[in-house]
């Protein structure tokens, strides 16, 4: 439901601010048609949009879409992206002095931010109720709009002549800085990286709360890359007059490299263990702990017992060791609420083993191996699936031979959050595991 009104919502304000655009400036004389002789493209051009509009309003009615939820959160950023662009489309245009091409505010970077606009929320709608009709007639939209700006960029290169050029050559038609280099390319994506971070911040407050940890890390990424981004911005333009140092710039680069390479490396090991395949018939599989409100689990802890149950319901020999101890506003251990939650779904008690005195993952693992008392045995290890990597190294550490992934699901979009954050989490647990 919070998805159909936020889809409801971005469609509304849009549409409020694009007919309030025209009232506006056509009140001013400033929007109006005498230089565009093609009264049936502009006919057509309406008949697009409402004719998607509608297949688009009865699709967020219906509710249907046959995408993961990711495809509604971007649908969900596309959405408000485009409705911040029709409201900056018709501030540029209200500034533009009459009788002149728009050039300033975000028409210095898009010489089309209203059809971009469009573009970017019919994808969205589509994208958050996903269907072929819908999708069919986005894909046309989106190329009939492209048809009709580049008809249009030939009508305004004959009236404005070479103002219009240089404005071409300076500004790119949909997003940028007109012809492309490196330098303009990497500037593009600190602004995209920007806008990410500010709607993927506001998404983990509305999924998590504004306590979830780490959460900070969002806004230190955005405000780092506007820095970036102005830094760039200004050389582009010319305006920079003083380079940094080279001793400067190759430390820079360097610890820049090792934190890109290390990133990726890591990252790459995280994928790999949340989609690992479990082993079947392990001697044993741990469930490590998570947070118990009073004595229900939280829902981390959740997946992880529902992966518990599945894999000791298709796997009868396997015992299960329940691990986690008793933390603040917790009633019961962490432990002795896996093995509740698993006895009401049906699990035996005589396969469920507690260890409920750790605090940590390095003590779950550690005490679980003096209730197993067997190194080489084979055990699967039960977390979220974020977390599996950051498992298995600590696993390892403490004497496991034999230890495997058993993934619960990661729940999306706040795994992207718990994905970042286990980078530092490995990084630390690996400098602490080289200094002790």
């Amino acid at each position: 439901m919070i998805y159909r009104s936020l889809a409801a919502f971005c469609m509304l304000s849009f549409y409020i601010i694009f007919f309030a655009k025209i009232i506006i400036l056509r009140k001013k004389g400033i929007f109006n048609n005498k230089h565009n002789t093609d009264k049936i493209r502009d006919i057509i051009l309406k008949a697009v949009i409402v004719i998607v509009s509608f297949a688009e309003a009865i699709s967020i009615i219906l509710g249907r879409s046959y995408l993961p939820i990711m495809g509604k959160v971007i649908g969900v950023y596309l959405g408000i992206v485009s409705v911040f662009l029709i409201f900056s489309s018709f501030t540029g245009l209200r500034n533009s002095k009459r009788g002149k091409p728009a050039t300033k505010g975000i028409y210095s970077y898009s010489r089309n931010p209203a059809f971009l606009a469009f573009d970017l929320l019919f994808i969205g709608m589509a994208l958050m109720y996903c269907n072929v009709f819908v999708i069919v007639l986005t894909l046309l939209a989106v190329v009939f709009f492209h048809v009709r700006i580049l008809k249009e960029e030939k009508e305004f290169k004959k009236i404005y002549g070479e103002e219009y050029e240089e404005y071409k050559n300076r500004t790119s038609r949909y997003y940028g800085f007109g012809k492309q280099n490196f330098k303009k390319v990497i500037c593009e994506l600190y602004l995209i990286l920007i806008v990410w971070c500010i709607l993927y911040f506001i998404t983990l407050v509305c999924y998590a709360g504004i306590f979830l940890s780490w959460i900070w890390i969002w806004i230190l990424i955005g405000v780092c890359a506007f820095i970036r981004f102005m830094m760039l911005k200004r050389d582009i333009d010319g305006v920079s007059k003083h380079k940094i140092p080279m001793p400067v710039r190759i430390i820079y680069y360097t610890l820049y490299g090792i934190a890109l390479i290390s990133f990726i490396f890591i990252e790459c090991n995280v994928f790999a263990a949340m989609n690992a395949h479990p082993s079947e018939n392990l001697e044993y599989v741990i469930v490590l702990g998570a947070g118990v409100n009073g004595t229900t689990p939280s829902i981390p802890l959740v997946k992880r017992i529902e992966e518990g149950y599945i894999y000791m319901s298709e796997n009868p020999d396997t015992i299960l060791i329940a691990s986690g101890g008793q933390g603040f506003n917790e009633s019961i251990s962490e432990a002795e609420c896996i093995k509740r939650e698993l006895v009401k779904m049906g699990i035996s008690e005589d396969r469920i083993l507690l260890e409920d005195k750790s605090t940590s993952t390095i003590e779950n693992l550690r005490f679980s191996m003096d209730i197993i008392k067997d190194s080489d045995a084979n055990v699967g290890i039960i977390t979220n699936s974020f977390h599996e990597y950051r498992a298995g190294i600590i696993a390892k550490h403490e004497g496991y031979t034999n230890a495997h992934s058993v993934p619960a699901k990661t729940l999306f979009p706040v795994g992207i959050h718990y994905m970042l954050r286990e980078y530092f989490g490995v990084v630390r647990l690996l400098m602490e595991l080289i200094c002790s």
